[in-house]
């Protein structure tokens, strides 16, 4: 594995793969005193950790790029921080919003999405225990107002804290309420999860699957720059397969968005 495999997967968004190989090519470089390198393969492992929604430990390896470059890539390095810092002070700044808003709240349906709310905002930043806990309020408020909507979107975020049998468990439980409530954008987002699950555990085939299933709706949303990112993803996926002639398909239809 090498810089280039890292970049395979983090393009597929496979941030927990990609970020495995960056910093062992991390600790290789460090042990060359090849500051380059440890410079290019700590701030991938930034940018990583930061799509895996842990933004301070994110800071820990954008530190080290920092201190091992200069000039021009300096200043890439010290803008990923600045981005990093800034989200973290809007999160905790929309925390004490969305806490202060549910202190004040009194009507169950209102509570149990300020409850989702903030949920999603813990898993931001890394603290998955407090949103597991704040997501089974919420799905507890939705179960008793039998609200199916918002109980498929609780199953998704729930969905969102795990990597193992969990993940598939929530993800189908989401699935199965949005194909017979008819929610088309439910079915959509939750078919690329199950894409990009079975894409993380290299599963090319059944990820491309489900990627299939999720473009036979994309008709029937209004949402071009979703169809442009759907199409494309589906194509980079079809060509990796050896699937040539469709993926040069997905990527004309991307085009004509």
């Amino acid at each position: 594995m090498n810089e280039n495999d890292a970049l395979k997967y983090f393009g597929r968004e496979n941030y927990k793969k990609a970020l495995e190989i960056f910093l062992d090519m991390l600790e290789e470089a460090e042990s060359m005193n090849d500051r380059e390198r440890i410079s290019y393969n700590a701030n991938f492992a930034g940018l990583c950790l930061y799509f895996l929604h842990m933004p301070y430990k994110s800071l820990d390896y954008f530190n080290i790029a920092l201190e091992n470059t200069e000039g021009e890539e300096n200043e890439k390095v010290q803008k990923n921080m600045d981005e990093v810092n800034k989200f973290i002070k809007r999160i905790d700044e929309d925390i004490e919003k969305v806490e202060s808003w549910l202190e004040k709240e009194k009507e169950e349906k209102n509570k149990g999405i300020l409850l989702s709310n903030l949920g999603i905002l813990k898993y931001l930043i890394g603290k998955n225990d407090e949103s597991e806990e704040l997501f089974k309020e919420a799905e507890d408020i939705f179960l008793k107002l039998n609200d199916k909507i918002a109980l498929g979107a609780t199953y998704s975020n729930f969905a969102m804290l795990y990597d193992d049998i969990r993940k598939l468990d929530y993800l189908y439980k989401a699935l199965d309420i949005f194909v017979k409530e008819g929610h088309i954008k439910g079915q959509v987002d939750t078919l690329h999860s199950l894409a990009l699950f079975y894409l993380n555990e290299d599963n090319l085939k059944e990820g491309y699957f489900f990627i299939k299933k999720e473009l036979e709706l994309l008709d029937r949303i209004d949402d071009r720059e979703l169809k442009r990112r759907e199409y494309e993803f589906a194509a980079d996926i079809a060509m990796e397969m050896g699937k040539v002639e469709e993926g040069m398909k997905f990527t004309e239809k991307a085009s004509a968005v």
